[in-house]
């Protein structure tokens, strides 16, 4: 019995040793990241701290800001978990409010419960294997009037080969209500109430591994397989799938073919929120009901956007530049 005390005594100074040691680490480690970061203004915090004794560690980034260009992301604080006996998969969990600011203007985010998780793989660049987002009940309000609230925002992500720079992606917010969306673009047109959902599933390429360091010099997006894309609100849907590849220049390349269920519904909607001038209404309008007369359900209009040359196409016809990704 005594050796058995001995032995379990012996144990435990070695294990406590042990979460001494890598919680100073991982400590160490994440303050000189950070610290990097806020030299080059791209993050700034309060304070960070580390507790969990003897079997997590739990990291605490008090008053955490990002920043990007034309972007900032601020939140009370950000904490990050990780079993010490298994520190690459974490936690990561983020509070009821945060805020956005997008050129200037600040949203403000909520939910009742938002965090993430990841496993990352054993070798020592910590490739990422798969994660997860989970955001329950959240809410964006603008100081502009309008406010939108889901039942749930799930983003999922795996490694979909061996080299880590393809990842199979999926996206799904629910019920979602919009409020005030009408008045602030100075319009009264009825609304459908609820967009019922909003979902991707596609593959991504990137030119670099997802890995610890990515923080340097982040992957560029090299291609992109969309399975599938929807948006169901009212009796509007809108769907899509194609591929795109990206020149180095960030110029898309490819096609993506979008079908449109009520298109004229969508139309007279992004008219009357002033999304489009009545002229470009009537234009597309036009245009439309032209290819919708070739269906059998003249509700129902396919168009097969083309990206090429840095331009994008409706068929043979030039729309103006393509976005650079």
């Amino acid at each position: 019995m005594r050796r058995l005390l001995t032995l379990t005594a012996v144990l435990a100074a070695l294990y406590g040793g042990y979460w001494f040691v890598g919680s100073r680490a991982v400590l160490s480690g994440v303050e000189t990241a950070l610290g990097q970061l806020r030299d080059k203004g791209r993050v700034n915090y309060a304070s960070v701290g580390l507790v969990g004794f003897p079997s997590r560690f739990d990291l605490t980034v008090e008053a955490p800001e990002l920043h990007g260009a034309d972007f900032t992301w601020a939140a009370p604080f950000l904490q990050v978990f990780a079993l010490s006996y298994k520190p690459n998969q974490i936690i990561a969990v983020w509070p009821h409010e945060q805020s956005v600011t997008v050129a200037g203007q600040r949203i403000d985010l909520a939910s009742e419960d938002m965090r993430a998780s990841a496993l990352f793989g054993a070798a020592n660049a910590l490739p990422l294997d798969h994660a997860q987002l989970v955001a329950k009940a959240p809410a964006v309000t603008s100081p502009g009037g309008w406010s939108a609230t889901a039942a749930e925002a799930r983003f999922a992500s795996q490694s979909a080969g061996e080299d880590g720079r393809r990842h199979r992606i999926g996206v799904e917010v629910t019920d979602i209500a919009l409020s005030g969306i009408a008045a602030a673009a100075g319009s009264d047109v009825p609304l459908p109430a609820t967009v019922e959902r909003v979902w991707l599933d596609a593959a991504l390429d990137f030119d670099r591994p997802l890995d610890r360091f990515a923080g340097d010099t982040p992957p560029r997006l090299a291609s992109a397989d969309i399975t599938g894309a929807r948006i169901v609100w009212g009796a509007m849907e809108l769907s899509a799938e194609g591929r795109i590849e990206v020149t180095a220049s960030g110029a898309p390349e490819g096609q993506i073919a979008v079908t449109a269920t009520e298109w004229r519904q969508m139309l007279t909607t992004a008219r009357d929120l002033g999304l489009v001038s009545a002229q470009e209404a009537a234009n597309i309008e036009r245009m439309l009901d032209g290819l919708s007369r070739t269906t059998k359900d003249p509700a129902r209009v396919s168009l097969p956007f083309t990206f090429k040359e840095g331009l994008v196409y409706l068929g043979p016809f030039p729309l103006g530049p393509a976005p650079r990704l």
